[in-house]
């Protein structure tokens, strides 16, 4: 088991411990409230909280354990805000010069030149052709991301070393 979970990478076991723990501190306020207001409304919801959270721990981890999610490298090379919407348009290349667009959340903290990993769940989402569509449609799809230090990098991402960042 601990063998299992040290092979999930970083974001990912980040994304899995941070989920547990807001469930668990749900119940907790939600307990709290229910013994100094009696409010057994509050506790129930908390109740509910934490249940879907450990619902959504476990779908992630069984994706992450049948490895259901697709792994994209790749340099920023420009980042397109929106206005008015939740996600930027953010353009990465990778080592063969492919350029590929990816929907991220406005609060990501991509910078342009940097090398990145993106993590994403496979799915079989029909893309309508809409931008603002597509991506309500894959907004859970994104599952995290890491910064990449590069040494020697020579096309090969085995001598890639991550730092720690995550969505």
């Amino acid at each position: 088991m601990m063998n299992i979970y040290k092979n999930i990478p970083m974001p990912l076991r980040r994304k899995l411990l941070l989920t547990v723990l807001l469930g668990l501190l749900c119940l907790l306020i939600g307990f709290a409230i229910y013994l100094f207001a009696n409010d057994r409304i509050t506790f129930y919801l908390s109740i509910a909280i934490c249940i879907f959270s450990i619902y959504k721990v476990i779908m992630l981890y069984y994706t992450i354990i049948k490895h259901k999610y697709e792994t994209v490298y790749g340099t920023c090379v420009s980042i397109i805000p929106k206005l008015f919407r939740k996600y930027r348009k953010i353009k990465i290349m990778d080592d063969n010069g492919t350029e590929s667009t990816l929907l991220l959340n406005k609060h990501s903290k991509i910078k342009i030149g940097t090398r990145y990993r993106f993590y994403f769940k496979t799915s079989n989402n029909i893309k309508i052709g809409n931008e603002y569509i597509d991506s309500a449609l894959s907004s859970d799809c994104f599952l995290g991301y890491e910064e990449l230090s590069e040494e020697k990098h020579s096309g090969n991402t085995d001598d890639i070393k991550p730092s720690e960042k995550a969505d």
